[in-house]
């Protein structure tokens, strides 16, 4: 049974607005002709990720936007196949309620432009100020939502919309199980598909209790999946 493999982009693939460096595409790419489905899981919209993958030259690239929130097959538009996970109304609402008041406060912020969450980008530490404390006086009027902060963005989504969640509904379509899922991340919003993966391999500062091995550089862990012994994850 083939295994999967779920990349996080930012600080794990490549450094934050960088791109993927031609020795660690070259690893990914050794991986995927041995057999390994390649999924990239990421905060950032799948549009995002259509350009990004489109210079590495994947045969079958899976992309995970938004925190797993929406699922596309290929970088080609529109995708082969798409799906958007569904998440509550309340969330939905929370959601839209908060953007209201960000938007009154900070007229100028900027959001990336998703399907289901919230992230915008704020420029100074008084904008990320005004954002928290936002959240802080609206937390009786929202529910069902998960703030992650980030070095320069908020991830604001359905609680039930995670990267686990959307590492487990694409195992599910591929027939893939956790044990044969491998995990790769950096932050907070990498620990969902750890916690789901069979295997979790952690970049750079992650806490290593989320993780089965941590490793400095993303090709470092790279050769660590490509010298993996079969069957055994």
């Amino acid at each position: 049974m083939k295994r999967l493999i779920a990349l996080d982009l930012d600080n794990t693939l490549a450094p934050v607005g960088q791109p993927i460096m031609p020795e660690t595409i070259a690893l990914l790419r050794r991986l995927e002709s041995r057999g390994d489905i390649l999924a990239i899981c990421s905060g950032k919209p799948t549009y995002y990720l259509c350009g990004l993958l489109r210079q590495v030259s994947l045969q079958h690239p899976i992309l995970l936007g938004e925190n797993g929130a929406v699922l596309q097959f290929g970088v080609q538009l529109p995708p082969e196949t798409f799906h958007i996970l569904p998440y509550s109304p309340a969330a939905k609402a929370s959601i839209a309620l908060l953007k209201t008041h960000l938007t009154d406060r900070l007229p100028h912020l900027w959001y990336q432009p998703n399907l289901v969450g919230l992230t915008p980008f704020p420029v100074t530490e008084a904008e990320f100020d005004t954002i928290e404390q936002c959240i802080r006086e609206l937390q009786d009027q929202l529910s069902d939502i998960t703030v992650y902060r980030h070095a320069d963005s908020f991830d604001i989504m359905p609680s039930n919309l995670h990267k686990g969640a959307g590492l487990h509904y694409l195992g599910d379509l591929l027939t893939i199980p956790p044990e044969r899922t491998i995990a790769v991340g950096d932050g907070p919003n990498d620990y969902p598909m750890f916690q789901y993966a069979g295997h979790g391999v952690g970049i750079g500062s992650v806490d290593s209790a989320q993780v089965d091995r941590v490793f400095v550089t993303i090709d470092e862990a790279l050769r660590y999946l490509l010298a993996m012994q079969e069957p055994h994850i």
